[in-house]
């Protein structure tokens, strides 16, 4: 069985369809096959980002409605060799339940390696519906102290449903914490409360790669982080790369 791996976040705009693309690109790097669920109803983003929203014909409402058999709502990303995405319902009254998304989740996982739930932001009904399946989490919080303080509340509530969760920071500047204008990393991890898994530097390649359905170029600060990223996550031990390399 697949790991079903939701990636979550208190506040909007932290980057969670970034972090949930980015990973999923590097775990097929890895040799994962990897199937991206997109949860935010009304909002979805996973299947621009993975270039291939001009051939999407069903989401994941039309799997629950019984339009479609669940695999003819998965689209292969032409960017990624092992990466599959299925899209989100285009209205927020064609969300699922939980009980349909642990169901989906659990008959994805019988075929993929790894199953990432792009939730939507906050903690109201898309994010009980978002982590009903989940046996993993990722807490994906911006550099500062709103946004930690959010996670903290998101942590949490993922460790009542005995879901552990270890945290992300995105979109980290190092210069301005390097100067002291910023919370340092020690800050921030200690107002979400969560195990840091990784950062991933600002970087505008990021905002070029999404718009263009594309991965990250290789060698781009973000791309390096996110490998690095995919590693822990599998397991392996690799050390933090200090601020000065993420300038």
């Amino acid at each position: 069985m697949g790991i079903i791996t939701v990636i979550t976040s208190g506040k909007g705009g932290a980057g969670k369809s970034t972090v949930t693309a980015g990973l999923g690109f590097a775990l097929a790097s890895l040799g994962r096959k990897v199937v991206l669920l997109d949860g935010d109803a009304g909002l979805r983003s996973l299947d621009l980002m993975l270039g291939i929203s001009e051939g999407a014909v069903y989401d994941m409402s039309d799997i629950f409605e019984g339009n479609c058999e669940p695999i003819r709502a998965v689209y292969p990303s032409p960017a990624c060799e092992g990466v599959s995405v299925v899209p989100a319902p285009i209205g927020l009254e064609q969300m699922c339940s939980p009980y349909d998304m642990r169901r989906l989740c659990g008959g994805f996982a019988k075929y993929y390696d790894h199953v990432l739930v792009d939730s939507p932001a906050g903690i109201g009904r898309g994010f009980e519906c978002a982590i009903a399946g989940a046996n993993r989490a990722l807490v994906v919080t911006t550099p500062d102290m709103v946004c930690a303080r959010d996670a903290q509340i998101v942590g949490g509530l993922l460790n009542q449903k005995d879901i552990p969760s270890r945290l992300i920071i995105n979109r980290l500047r190092p210069a301005p914490i390097i100067s002291g204008k910023m919370p340092d990393v020690d800050e921030i991890i200690d107002v979400a409360g969560i195990q840091l898994i990784g950062i991933i530097p600002e970087d505008e390649e990021v905002a070029i790669a999404n718009a263009n359905g594309r991965q990250l170029p290789t060698r781009s600060n973000a791309a390096v982080c996110m490998a690095n990223i995919a590693r822990r996550y599998l397991g392996a031990t690799v050390p933090l790369a200090g601020l000065e390399k993420m300038i």
